[in-house]
């Protein structure tokens, strides 16, 4: 049965021909978009993102969310069961800071078909008592002479610290001198509501 929405204790569906064309317009600039990307993830940097949410008046946040969905992704391989043999770490211990947060590349296991490369980020504000990082993040991998398919491994943590893994096919070479990473939102999968705490701890006489 075809879904529809409905009204709900009289609230009436006020959908427009305004509204309509603009839909229609975003639609087919996303389906034009995906054709571009072609299965790569095209993906602007930071710089740019924050000239776009200084003009337009959006959350960074909410432009990423909606760019990381554009990217057309290709279908998978099926190497991941049959990593081979751990061949040795690759050291890598690259770092970068954006606000409050440290991120660094610490290492990869290299096995003779994959790689599975460790991410950790930090919050590094000292005054912060409470905090739970969400990293809706995927890694993407430019430049070298491979291409280079990636896909979450696992990920662990908790409070202000959290590690993340990622399998990588080809392997990674011994050098990366020509290599550049990039951590940018995950299209896949809706964002949960955030919702205010509120702790409910006095008497309530009736």
């Amino acid at each position: 049965m075809e879904w529809n929405r409905v009204a709900i204790r009289g609230l009436q569906n006020v959908y427009n021909d305004e509204a309509k064309q603009i839909d229609e317009q975003i639609l087919r600039l996303v389906r034009q978009r995906k054709e571009v990307s072609g299965g790569k993830q095209l993906f602007p940097d930071t710089e740019l993102l924050q000239q776009w949410s200084t003009e337009l008046g959006l959350e960074l946040s909410e432009i990423s969310l909606v760019l990381g969905s554009l990217n057309e992704s290709v279908p998978r391989r099926h190497f991941w069961e049959e990593p081979g043999a751990l061949l040795g770490v690759l050291p890598i211990m690259k770092t970068t800071r954006d606000g409050d947060f440290e991120y660094a590349l610490t290492h990869s296991m290299q096995y003779e078909n994959l790689s599975i490369l460790s991410v950790e980020i930090k919050c590094m504000k000292e005054t912060v008592e409470r905090i739970s990082i969400e990293a809706p993040l995927t890694l993407v991998i430019l430049g070298g002479e491979s291409e280079y398919e990636v896909q979450m491994h696992g990920g662990r943590g908790g409070g202000a610290q959290v590690q993340m893994q990622f399998m990588i096919s080809p392997p990674l070479p011994e050098k990366l001198d020509d290599i550049a990473f990039s951590l940018v939102p995950a299209g896949g999968g809706l964002r949960r509501p955030r919702y205010e705490e509120v702790t409910l701890d006095k008497q309530i006489d009736f």
